[in-house]
């Protein structure tokens, strides 16, 4: 349950980070292809995430089971 809610915390934490934050020179965060850049980048980490998680909660089923 702690992990749950360290992940949680990290999660809420970054998405109320400014974008300005993030940026460093030169990195144009108004520029129309911006969103679709960073879509593109951060999308095949949300999938490892998700499927690292998906992996684990499964895990920790079958070991309770078992």
């Amino acid at each position: 349950m702690k992990n749950k809610k360290t992940i949680s915390a990290l999660l809420i934490s970054a998405a109320l980070a400014t974008q300005a934050v993030y940026a460093h020179p030169g990195h144009d965060h108004n520029a129309a292809s911006a969103d679709l850049i960073h879509l593109f980048w951060i999308a095949p980490a949300v999938i490892a995430v998700g499927f690292i998680a998906y992996k684990l909660i499964n895990k920790n089923k079958q070991s309770k089971k078992g």
